[in-house]
């Protein structure tokens, strides 16, 4: 496994800053000399912002290359009723709590819809503030021109000149931009099957993007252009392998990266992103993972979640992607600052690389049902019952049929219960209802201890308080009503 040692770099052409803490405490001490930090005095000639006579493509060589993304706020609508990350521009404040991750990001990549719709002042202070850590920068893009009949409204179709626009509104910004992450245009141009669906051959995807290429070089030759894309079902790593192979054919180069926006709900998530490692490297493509915490509910449990990702898929599996992402487009999590908190977006980046063992929903603690044995009255083999405590939310245990169903959780010995969370799994909506109960060793009796009734949804969270309650070692969660398949997406039991 690749070794994630600091690395810190030099930040052109920045003037010496006193910085001062903006968290109203002592100032940070900062990184040591010679960092990325914005404000520390360079040690070669000073350049003007977006000024270069000879501009060249970003060095995406080093490794792992590190990514940061955080959806800065943006209106609320259809699909997004979350507004980002709160305090995204007090990242470009001097004296930003954030110089520790800062030193470890290489690109910081920008939202198409926010560079579309921010004003010019606003842009102007991030893609300075960009340049002045020393990292490159990027932005999503969707490539694709909309035919008549279909790609309205989908995403990846936001125009074959959305490239070059974007481009042109950063340059007049001050700024330059020196990435541009393809939207998506394989999944949606190709493998979607939704409303507005295009069934575009991969040809044909490839040619669209060969366009917006085109497009963007016209202007500005040196962008380095990459791709993004999801993995749900009947996504394979032999359809992104055969996607990479007619982007060359198109526009006769390697794609700079590819970028997966993992399904996590699939068990075998952690193979499929090793199988579509390997088939970067046999084609001389970087890959690389979106790590995000999805729907968890609160900032601790996203980043939580997303650490867990990270180590599952790299220190269990022996995973070693090219580009690491931290990216988020979720409700949370809520605020980038400071790093010195652990429910901040910038103490994700920390952990990774400082303190790993202070990563993943295990280090949490409280939850004392995370990966402790499950069984249940019946289960797909998709949808087995250890994803009820997994700890992740995007995953699932069904039982594959209506009610009566149940699951056992054992907690190795009996323990004094706090409280009981369940996050549901349903559809559709409706009546539910549920019995906890409990035993004391593995085959005794099972005591009543709570009941759950009324209308439920998915994603719901459901909280129990188990005030009175025995000591248990074996939690039965019971369902005896509900209008879909049984199926939990969570469950945790707190201690006292």
């Amino acid at each position: 496994m690749r070794t994630r040692a600091k690395t810190w770099r030099l930040a052109l052409g920045i003037a010496a800053i006193v910085a001062t803490s903006s968290c109203g405490g002592a100032a940070p001490s900062g990184p040591p000399a010679g960092s990325r930090s914005a404000f520390a005095a360079s040690t070669v000639p000073s350049t003007t912002v977006g000024v270069d006579p000879e501009p060249t493509p970003a060095d995406l060589s080093e490794r792992p290359l590190v990514w940061f993304a955080p959806l800065p706020p943006l209106p609320t609508g259809p699909g997004r009723p979350y507004i980002g990350s709160e305090d995204f521009m007090d990242l470009w404040q001097p004296g930003a709590d954030w110089d520790e991750a800062a030193g470890h990001v290489s690109v910081f990549k920008l939202y198409g819809e926010w560079v579309d719709g921010v004003s010019t002042d606003r842009l102007r202070e991030v893609v300075e503030g960009i340049a002045a850590r020393g990292m490159i920068l990027a932005v999503e893009a969707g490539p694709l021109d909309p035919p008549a009949d279909c790609g309205q409204g989908v995403e990846g179709f936001a125009g074959s000149d959305s490239g070059r626009r974007l481009a042109a509104k950063i340059r007049d910004a001050g700024g330059r931009l020196q990435v541009i992450a393809l939207d998506e245009p394989w999944y949606f141009g190709h493998v979607y099957n939704g409303p507005n669906a295009c069934h575009l051959t991969v040809e044909e995807v490839a040619q669209g993007v060969a366009t917006f290429v085109d497009n963007v070089h016209e202007e500005f030759p040196w962008v380095v252009v990459g791709d993004i894309e999801p993995t749900p079902l009947p996504v394979t790593a032999g359809g992104l392998a055969e996607w990479m192979d007619a982007y060359r054919s198109a526009l006769g180069t390697e794609m700079g990266f590819l970028h997966l926006d993992l399904d996590w709900s699939q068990s075998t998530w952690s193979e499929f992103a090793l199988d579509v490692e390997a088939e970067g490297d046999a084609r001389d493509v970087p890959t690389g993972i979106i790590y995000t915490g999805g729907a968890a509910p609160s900032n601790e449990d996203w980043i939580g979640l997303a650490g867990q990702r990270a180590l599952d898929h790299e220190d269990r599996d022996g995973g070693e992607p090219d580009h690491v992402i931290f990216q988020s487009w979720n409700d949370k999590p809520d605020f980038v600052l400071p790093e010195t908190d652990v429910t901040a977006f910038t103490s994700f980046i920390d952990r990774y690389f400082d303190d790993r063992g202070s990563l993943g929903l295990g280090a949490q603690g409280g939850n004392i049902a995370f990966r402790k044995p499950i069984t249940g009255s019946a289960e797909l083999a998709e949808s087995p019952a250890s994803h009820a405590v997994d700890g992740d939310p995007d995953t699932i245990w069904n039982a594959g049929a209506g009610p009566v169903a149940w699951v056992d959780i054992d907690l190795g010995e009996a323990l004094s219960i706090g409280s009981v969370r369940l996050t549901v799994a349903q559809d559709p909506a409706g009546p539910t209802e549920h019995k906890l109960l409990g035993a004391s060793a593995p085959g005794g009796d099972l005591v009543p201890l709570a009941t759950l009734t009324g209308s439920t949804s998915d994603y719901d969270i459901l909280e129990v308080e188990a005030t009175g309650w025995p000591e248990i070692r074996i939690l039965r969660v019971l369902t005896t009503s509900s209008p879909s398949w049984v199926a939990w997406r969570e469950i945790e039991i707190e201690a006292p």
